[in-house]
């Protein structure tokens, strides 16, 4: 190939290109290489290319680590990557490619195409670092979610022993107010901490294990524990399920209509009613539960359903975890859940979930 020829070719490629004879000199650089290295042509051609990196302002590849004489013996192509620092001390990296360059069939030399993948291999490198923060990150979440579970909860748990006890023998009404509001708020604690652990768990898994259950039954249960609350407060639970529902569900499921029930009682004015229903959608059942509580503001309606997002609504108090684990449950079964305003006044949650998991 003659030199304009192989010039004009060199000068089309973008990245940097180098071609080297057996004797080791330099036939050719393209613009690019120029550019890059602030050279001029009359710098470079016919110069030994071990010594090029004197006159370049960022040390050369070639000069550092020629692949000459492994390309000419092996007839192969090689590929390399190398990190270099130019002289103001900044780190460049390097892919090189060097391929073995013919002419009338033989191998008169070798042409490297070097290309600056520093920008590439810091993004590499960044994405590393990131990872292993990750898994620290994940370790660290696993060991406070295990200490959650086992640790602080069986602490709590004694304190809420210790205030039983106490209890049964004190004979000062005083002390035992005092002892019964220590006991409420303990038993808030041991709410708080089983739901942590428990958020922190489903957050942790993108699947669930599921098997048919009846969701009529489900309800009756829940509904069964949440009588003695909706007494304390003269509610009544309306539930209008009468007959077997059947899907495919996880047992979480039910904790979806403990939350949405018990809320539904703590934010409804006294001697209210709480309906629950379950209404068939083809392939879907739309669940809801009526409240005739305050309301929710448009504004806040998404936001309750984030972790430590809470409205508040009088004197009633909560974890800020309730509903965030409830869309998490719901998302594991591929459903979603949100509410509305209720027309009689308060709120109604639904909960749509599918008949059959794919």
């Amino acid at each position: 190939m003659k030199f304009k020829d192989l010039k004009e070719f060199i000068d089309s490629i973008g990245d940097m290109v180098i071609v080297v004879g057996k004797d080791r000199r330099i036939i050719a650089v393209n613009e690019a290489m120029l550019r890059k290295c602030g050279l001029k042509e009359a710098d470079v051609v016919g110069k030994e290319c071990h010594r090029i990196s004197r006159c370049l302002k960022i040390p050369c590849p070639s000069g550092v680590a020629c692949p000459l004489r492994e390309v000419l013996t092996s007839g192969r192509v090689k590929r390399m990557v190398h990190t270099h620092y130019t002289r103001d001390g900044r780190k460049m990296v390097v892919e090189i490619t060097a391929s073995p360059l013919k002419e009338n069939g033989e191998t008169v030399g070798i042409i490297e195409i070097i290309r600056d993948v520093t920008a590439a291999y810091s993004l590499q490198e960044n994405l590393k670092a990131s990872l292993e923060r990750f898994k620290k990150t994940v370790k660290i979440k696993e060991l406070f979610t295990d200490i959650l579970t086992h640790d602080l909860i069986n602490v709590a748990n004694i304190v809420l022993l210790q205030c039983e006890t106490i209890l049964d023998r004190e004979k000062c009404e005083d002390t035992r107010e005092d002892l019964k509001r220590l006991k409420r708020n303990v038993e808030r604690l041991v709410v708080m901490i089983e739901n942590a652990a428990r958020y922190a768990r489903l957050q942790s898994i993108d699947s669930l294990d599921f098997r048919r259950m009846d969701l009529h039954e489900v309800l009756k249960n829940v509904v069964s524990t949440l009588e003695e609350s909706a007494r304390e407060r003269n509610i009544t639970i309306d539930l209008r399920v009468h007959e077997p529902v059947l899907a495919m569900v996880n047992p979480n499921i039910e904790s979806v209509f403990y939350n949405l029930i018990s809320n539904a009682i703590k934010f409804s004015p006294r001697g209210e009613r709480v309906v629950v229903d379950i209404l068939d959608e083809g392939e879907e059942y739309l669940i809801l539960v009526k409240d005739r509580g305050p309301g929710i503001p448009d504004e806040e309606k998404e936001r309750i359903f984030e972790r430590f997002k809470r409205v508040e609504k009088g004197a009633v108090k909560g974890t800020g975890l309730g509903l965030a684990i409830v869309k998490r449950i719901v998302e594991l079964h591929g459903g979603r859940v949100w509410v509305e305003d209720n027309p009689g006044g308060g709120s109604i949650f639904y909960v749509r979930i599918p008949k059959e998991q794919r």
